[in-house]
């Protein structure tokens, strides 16, 4: 299961024209700005994986705001692990002549060097 969070923006740390400049640079519109600080704390952005997360927390922090990211929970994964390993399963493997090594097909042996693309003699 993959946990899933939301970015809040608490308020603002800096002027608040400054804070639209800032945002308008990031591609924000002022109209939906106003109607964030107005309402603050408001969620804007949900269901992000938590590097996402704080990736667009560190924009709205260098921007002037004051955020918050909080875990909304957990979302299913979408395949079970039976499924991932037929998935797996499914994918071209060769064995390299050489030193027998069984991996997936590539032009050289990852274990010895051997180009798979040379048939043995």
């Amino acid at each position: 299961m993959a946990k899933q969070y939301r970015v809040v923006l608490l308020g603002i740390n800096s002027d608040e024209e400054s804070f639209k400049n800032n945002m308008a640079k990031l591609g924000v519109p002022d109209s939906a700005l106003d109607r964030c600080i107005e309402k603050a704390p408001v969620v804007l952005k949900r269901d992000l994986n938590l590097a996402d997360a704080r990736r667009y927390a560190d924009a709205l922090i260098d921007a002037g705001g004051l955020v918050n990211i909080q875990e909304t929970g957990e979302i299913p994964d979408t395949q079970t692990s039976a499924e991932r390993r037929i998935a797996f399963a499914d994918q071209d493997f060769v064995q390299c002549p050489n030193c027998g090594f069984k991996q997936k097909k590539v032009d050289l042996c990852v274990r010895c060097g051997f180009d798979l693309n040379v048939s043995p003699q």
